[in-house]
Protein backbone atom coordinates (compact mmCIF):
# COMPACT_ATOMS: atom_id res chain seq x y z
CA UNK A 1 0.00 0.00 0.00
CA UNK A 2 3.16 2.16 0.83
CA UNK A 3 4.35 1.86 -2.75
CA UNK A 4 0.69 2.76 -4.18
CA UNK A 5 0.88 5.72 -2.23
CA UNK A 6 4.28 6.77 -3.46
CA UNK A 7 3.39 6.07 -6.98
CA UNK A 8 0.23 8.77 -6.11
CA UNK A 9 2.11 11.33 -4.90
CA UNK A 10 4.83 11.28 -7.27
CA UNK A 11 1.91 11.60 -10.01
CA UNK A 12 0.51 14.27 -8.34
CA UNK A 13 4.26 16.39 -8.30
CA UNK A 14 5.01 15.86 -11.78
CA UNK A 15 1.70 16.76 -12.98
CA UNK A 16 1.46 19.98 -10.51
CA UNK A 17 0.80 22.39 -14.01
CA UNK A 18 -2.48 22.80 -15.97
CA UNK A 19 -0.16 22.48 -19.47
CA UNK A 20 1.30 19.28 -17.79
CA UNK A 21 -2.04 17.67 -17.12
CA UNK A 22 -2.97 18.62 -20.70
CA UNK A 23 -0.28 16.97 -22.01
CA UNK A 24 -0.55 13.72 -20.30
CA UNK A 25 -4.43 13.85 -20.88
CA UNK A 26 -3.50 13.86 -24.80
CA UNK A 27 -1.20 11.43 -24.52
CA UNK A 28 -3.26 9.08 -22.67
CA UNK A 29 -6.11 10.06 -25.18
CA UNK A 30 -3.45 8.79 -28.34
CA UNK A 31 -2.80 5.55 -26.41
CA UNK A 32 -5.88 4.68 -25.69
CA UNK A 33 -7.21 4.90 -29.16
CA UNK A 34 -4.67 3.36 -30.80
CA UNK A 35 -5.71 0.31 -28.70
CA UNK A 36 -9.20 0.26 -29.64
CA UNK A 37 -8.32 0.50 -32.93
CA UNK A 38 -6.04 -2.81 -32.38
CA UNK A 39 -8.91 -4.34 -30.84
CA UNK A 40 -11.03 -2.80 -33.54
CA UNK A 41 -9.37 -4.43 -36.46
CA UNK A 42 -8.77 -7.45 -34.14
CA UNK A 43 -12.61 -8.30 -34.08
CA UNK A 44 -13.38 -7.45 -37.88
CA UNK A 45 -10.84 -9.65 -39.28
CA UNK A 46 -12.16 -12.25 -40.81
CA UNK A 47 -11.21 -15.09 -39.89
CA UNK A 48 -10.30 -18.53 -42.46
CA UNK A 49 -12.55 -21.05 -43.04
CA UNK A 50 -10.83 -24.43 -42.94
CA UNK A 51 -13.85 -25.61 -45.50
CA UNK A 52 -11.83 -24.61 -48.33
CA UNK A 53 -8.89 -26.69 -47.89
Amino acid sequence: MENFEALIAMLDYSLDTKRKRHIAGGIFLSISLLFGGFAFTAMTLKQEDDKNE
